[in-house]
């Protein structure tokens, strides 16, 4: 058994504490967290401003450990789905979403989820294990690695495997850490609605930008769809909403995933509107992305219906945008995850 603390989902004074005591001076611990959190750097080898005997000593006490990167399966449109093992061989997955100079990358935050959704296909296989701050920023550090892009240009999306807000024991940590090198306004969180997460989230001295996934206008169908609706209902969660606090510019993302003949008449998009209106807000319509084989009975509207609903938003004042889904071909795109068994 390994017994060295890894140093990777700590901040920059968090690992100037642990090496404290092996250093020679206190700006050795700056040195090492730069080359971690900033340079990206994978091994103690690399850290050439360091003496070799210092270096040699960290290595008997540290680790700088990530998840494995076991496969990455490139789409036709430019995005890469990442398949990661744990230590202890569970699987995940990840994608990296390149738009010209720019990326965006999918962090899951949970192997599985317990939420359900039921057009969701990380939801069809259940609940998984919490991920650790190592292993979500280490998702991170890898497809930064293998992505050929300027940090100020990469966009963090917690949108992949799992509901960020039932980990904010690791999300959290995972966040200080991410913070350090990425502007939280380049950092998105999404929620099914999990109230105590978007209160403790609302406590957060540097907050990311909230997604939260809405997906129909009334509580019963809400949830038909979303189980967790049942706990925390929209009659809870639209006052929740309305307080929480905003930055200057900012708003919050509504999600809405359109599913054929079930949530997309004009109608619904009215009544929409009509639901989050007075919250500083804009729409991200998501035409569902299919699975036959795990979600089979559901499927997505026709374009023309698709766009008829994003019209109809857009009629009542709101910024909406149409998330034509990437990865799709290799089911990485939102809802297509599912990677949880044991890889090795």
């Amino acid at each position: 058994m390994d017994n060295r603390k890894n140093l990777v989902g700590r901040t920059s004074t968090e690992i100037g504490e642990l090496l404290a005591r092996h250093v020679d001076h206190g700006y050795r611990g700056r040195q090492v967290a730069q080359w971690i959190i900033d340079r990206n750097a994978s091994s103690f080898v690399e850290m050439t401003d360091l003496p070799l005997a210092m270096r040699r000593e960290l290595e008997t006490r540290f680790i700088i450990e990530e998840p494995e990167v076991l496969e990455v399966v490139s789409s036709t449109d430019g995005s890469s789905k990442y398949l990661f093992a744990l230590s202890d061989g569970v699987g995940i997955e990840g994608v990296a979403m390149r738009e010209g100079l720019k990326a965006t990358f999918c962090l899951s935050s949970q192997a599985g989820c317990a939420v359900g959704c039921t057009f969701c296909v990380t939801g069809a296989i259940g609940a998984g294990r919490n991920l650790l701050p190592s292993e979500i920023v280490g998702q991170y550090r890898a497809m930064l690695r293998r992505t050929e892009t300027d940090i100020e240009r990469v966009n963090i999306v917690f949108m992949g495997m799992g509901e960020p807000l039932l980990n904010t024991e690791n999300l959290g940590p995972t966040l200080a850490v991410l913070s350090e090198r990425v502007s939280p306004k380049r950092i998105t969180v999404s929620t099914a609605g999990i109230l105590p997460g978007i209160s403790w989230l609302a406590g957060l001295e540097k907050r990311p930008k909230l997604a939260v996934s809405l997906n129909a206008p009334d509580q019963d169908r809400r949830q038909r769809i979303m189980p967790i609706a049942r706990r925390y209902p929209l009659d809870q969660l639209m006052p929740a909403l309305r307080e929480f606090p905003l930055e200057r510019g900012r708003r919050i993302t509504f999600e809405y995933v359109l599913i054929d003949g079930f949530n997309d008449a004009v109608e619904d998009a009215v009544a929409t509107a009509h639901l989050i209106r007075g919250i500083p807000a804009k729409v991200n319509l998501i035409p569902l992305n299919e699975d036959r084989r795990h979600l089979p009975e559901l499927k997505r509207p026709p374009a023309e219906v698709v766009n008829r609903f994003a019209a109809a938003l857009r009629d009542t004042g709101l910024t909406v945008t149409v998330r034509w889904s990437k990865g799709e071909d290799v089911a990485a795109a939102c809802g297509q995850l599912r990677q949880r068994q044991t890889v090795r």
